[in-house]
């Protein structure tokens, strides 16, 4: 029974993943937040493959480490979008936040490097194995990064008592969910492998549940939320004093 509803839980994600970007293109608000636009579009780009081969297979295993580390990359610059409509006066406090989060993810990427090192294959460097430890370090390093970016910038948002724009303020809450549940993700993840004993059963398959949930719901209150933005206000990156 829930592997039947798992099953129509992945179409129906898919589909409200479609749902947020199209109405990210219907709001026009690809001008000025491209790269989560972006991370919208390779959602769907992603759900779309991973519809059409099975999650156990060879090709279901890879499809799931290089997107993930596709998005340990992504994530970042769409952090980074998110406060694209913010006042010129904190453009310089962005960019220093920014700095800082990447240089905690580098360092976390060198460490999952580490990690993942006792797998590595000389015979086959791209085995799963390998990559997969790779992928859950680097994925939670990105994670934390972005969301210690978002943690800052709130901060500096209070101090200086600058109500957030609308937008920002929606798609702060969706990635900070996002990558909140994607961290306690891989860090369960990592456990089971660190134990041997992954999830299986009816526990895995209500877990899978629980996260399929979360995800439509957190994606839904998104795309409800945005809000197309005035014509005469451009992008905040455009207003920035040279």
């Amino acid at each position: 029974m829930l592997t039947q509803i798992n099953h129509w839980m992945e179409y129906a994600n898919a589909v409200i993943d479609a749902f947020l970007l199209l109405r990210v293109l219907a709001l026009r608000l690809q001008r000025t937040y491209l790269f989560l636009t972006l991370a919208c579009l390779l959602n769907v780009f992603f759900d779309v493959i991973e519809l059409s081969i099975a999650h156990t297979s060879p090709e279901g295993e890879r499809t799931l480490v290089y997107s993930n580390l596709l998005f340990a990359f992504v994530f970042p610059l769409a952090a980074w979008d998110v406060f694209e409509e913010i006042p010129p006066a904190l453009m310089a406090f962005r960019r220093s936040a920014m700095l800082r989060a990447l240089t905690s993810i580098l360092m976390v990427s060198f460490f999952g490097l580490l990690v993942a090192l006792p797998a590595f294959n000389a015979d086959n460097p791209m085995d799963i194995p390998f990559l997969f430890r790779l992928m859950v370090v680097v994925s939670t390093g990105s994670a934390t990064g972005c969301l210690t970016f978002f943690w800052v910038m709130r901060k500096a948002f209070r101090v200086q008592k600058i109500p957030f724009p609308h937008n920002t303020f929606v798609w702060m809450m969706f990635y900070g969910l996002t990558l909140a549940s994607q961290i306690v993700i891989w860090f369960i993840v990592f456990v089971e492998e660190a134990l041997g004993q992954p999830s299986t059963g009816v526990v895995g398959e209500i877990t899978e549940t629980i996260a399929a949930l979360y995800g439509i719901t957190i994606t839904i209150w998104c795309g409800w939320k945005l809000k197309a933005l005035p014509k005469d206000i451009p992008s905040a990156s455009l207003n920035e004093p040279s």
